[in-house]
């Protein structure tokens, strides 16, 4: 939450966000705090506005003169760090009583998908729709980057759950993310066919997915396995995913067996199509999470470079798309991403004197 300008219009008046660069006479710095920072100015208050007001002088929006009135902190600037395409990732798992053992080995070797995430320092946002208790943990790095969705997935149903979901996780879906989903059952869509799903999943995204399987293959079905699931001497499925093998065959998507024990494998093969970065020329991203008593806001941003061997910032103008681009200088900000783009131009110049991306993030605070 930001600090709003704080109108008193009755007793006080106390002026937030207001800058100036002139010099505040008879003013004695704050201990500890350099007079030559940029500051917010404010304006003390005026007894002469309390008597033309007219007003009761009982109303609640009495402020006594000693009062503390928030003022906005200390502008602080980060390093952007160099941004790559977004990669969404959205898991959902069976929660049937015969997946007691799979889910096991999935969070027992979870830390293979994680840490080749952050090993390759993706711009990800992973989703786990499953109940409470199935869905592992996540490292401090996924901080703000974790979404869990608490919801019991029956046997037959991984697909419906993704659609009757999507409005909790999809808000934390990028527009402009490689989206990848991630079934894990030992059973088949019942309820839901796969045609259905790709058709309404598309237009939920906006863009191509792919669908990654973790099923049970087809086998030759015999009197002691009439539904050709597939069975080792540890594990058995109970259907082949037939309609979830058939998503992956249309998405482009990985297919792996459940009846397969080694998760190591599985995940090693999972991450080498999720965690790759791919970097974006001139995109850069802010720190996550942000720094201690700061909540990002696009319209407070300052973004500035330095060359080397020289330490005053320079600025770059704002425009407001991509669009505002052509045939001009300066930054834009894809709110959907969260991320700050130079345009071409810009681009070019600050890439051939080497210059150092900053941001200075203005004034907010949290609440």
């Amino acid at each position: 939450m930001r600090w709003p300008c704080l109108f008193a219009s009755l007793l006080l008046l106390a002026a937030c966000g207001a800058k100036t660069d002139l010099t505040l006479p008879n003013r004695t710095p704050d201990p500890g705090r350099d007079a030559g920072v940029e500051m917010d100015a404010s304006t003390e208050p005026d007894a002469s506005v309390v008597e033309d007001a007219g007003t009761d002088a009982s109303v609640d929006a009495f402020v006594p003169p000693d009062a503390f009135v928030p003022e906005c902190p200390d502008r602080i600037s980060v390093s952007a760090r160099e941004a790559s395409i977004p990669v969404d990732i959205i898991w959902v798992i069976d929660n049937s009583f015969s997946m007691v053992d799979e889910i096991e080995l999935m969070r027992n070797n979870v830390n293979i998908f994680w840490d080749a995430i952050v090993d390759a320092n993706v711009d990800s946002r992973v989703v786990f729709v499953t109940q409470d208790g199935s869905a592992p943990d996540a490292p401090i790095e996924f901080a703000r980057r974790y979404f869990p969705v608490d919801y019991r997935v029956n046997s037959h149903d991984p697909l419906l759950a993704l659609l009757a979901n999507f409005d909790e996780y999809g808000r934390h879906l990028r527009p402009d993310a490689i989206t990848h989903f991630v079934v894990v059952t030992d059973d088949d869509s019942l309820g839901l066919d796969w045609e259905d799903f790709h058709e309404t999943m598309l237009d939920l995204l906006g863009h191509e997915y792919s669908f990654h399987s973790i099923a049970s293959e087809r086998v030759t079905p015999t009197r002691e396995n009439p539904t050709g699931a597939c069975f080792t001497d540890e594990s058995s499925a109970y259907r082949p995913g037939r309609e979830y093998y058939a998503l992956s065959d249309e998405t482009g998507g990985l297919k792996l067996s459940i009846c397969n024990r080694d998760w190591t494998e599985l995940f090693n093969l999972l991450t080498e199509r999720v965690a790759i970065r791919i970097p974006i020329p001139c995109g850069y991203s802010l720190p996550l999470p942000p720094p201690p008593g700061i909540v990002y806001d696009d319209e407070d941003f300052t973004v500035q470079y330095t060359v080397p061997g020289d330490d005053t910032p320079q600025t770059i103008p704002r425009v407001a798309d991509e669009a505002a681009c052509t045939g001009s200088e300066g930054w834009w900000f894809f709110e959907g991403s969260d991320r700050i783009n130079l345009c071409e131009s810009t681009c070019d110049e600050v890439d051939a004197i080497d210059g150092r991306v900053t941001v200075d993030l203005g004034c907010a605070v949290e609440p």
